[in-house]
């Protein structure tokens, strides 16, 4: 399965922002959040699971996924 969290809405600078949580399947989830720690895997690991559930975590193949920060 694919997940895709990218940041959306707003710029920063307006406290309008955050990222959009996009499953393959075409569900989605907007959060007020960014990725303070250095750790933008387990950023992402954290919103996916807060978002959908533990079960779409575990099974996941976090070790070869594709992080892009720009």
């Amino acid at each position: 399965m694919k997940v895709i969290v990218y940041h959306s809405f707003f710029g920063c600078e307006t406290g309008c922002c955050g990222h959009t949580v996009k499953l393959e399947d075409g569900r989605t989830k907007f959060e007020f959040c960014h990725p303070y720690k250095d750790d933008i895997l387990e950023f992402a690991r954290e919103l996916v699971k807060d978002t959908f559930g533990e079960e779409h975590v575990k099974d996941l193949d976090w070790e070869n996924c594709i992080i892009i920060d720009d």
